[in-house]
């Protein structure tokens, strides 16, 4: 698989409540509350940020790394609020094999009113029309029920557990991945 026609660093997707679209130095703030949560963050292997100034260099090495199409990274925006809500993600894009990883993440004060699972469901639908991927993957670490439930409602297969597969904090955790393929959302869309 080619590089795609598509300017990464320019994606926005809208739907009924939400604008998911690039971070700017102007969400550094937002972005920063986020990442410097350790309840929101209990099941990530992002590091904590320390101060604006990471956060800002992060958001450009992120629009970097969206410019050579290695990564998509975006705010999920209320259209309403304009709100700041959380970032969804597309980071190990496998052009040859057609697939890519997952990534999501909601601010604590928006969990449970469906959000995400409208995110979600627009950013697959993007992927799949528009970067025409076979398959996308996610991992959840093994007791993030939240995260593995909004993929099992969006149509994702639990494929296995991964025993001890990422060291968080000097200790070796396990997870599961999730997977969906095209075939499966067309016939079945979100």
């Amino acid at each position: 698989m080619n590089k795609i026609k598509l300017n990464f660093s320019e994606i926005s997707i809208q739907s009924i409540n939400l604008n998911i679209r690039p971070l700017t130095k102007e969400d550094s703030s937002e972005l920063f509350n986020l990442y410097s949560n350790l309840e929101v963050q209990k099941y990530t292997d992002i590091e904590i940020l320390k101060s604006l100034s990471d956060t800002q260099k992060l958001i450009n090495s992120w629009n970097k790394e969206a410019g050579e199409q290695d990564l998509i990274f975006l705010g999920i925006f209320s259209r309403a609020t304009k709100d700041f809500l959380g970032t969804i993600s597309l980071f190990n894009i496998d052009r040859k094999h057609s697939y890519a990883s997952l990534g999501f993440q909601l601010v604590k004060d928006y969990w449970g009113r469906g959000i995400m699972n409208e995110s979600l469901t627009n950013f697959v639908k993007f992927v799949f029309e528009e970067l025409n991927l076979h398959r996308i993957e996610a991992q959840t670490y093994i007791g993030n029920e939240r995260s593995a439930n909004v993929l099992t409602r969006l149509g994702f297969k639990n494929e296995g557990k991964l025993r001890q597969n990422f060291l968080i904090d000097g200790k070796y955790e396990d997870s599961y991945l999730y997977s969906i393929l095209r075939s499966e959302f067309i016939k079945n869309p979100i």
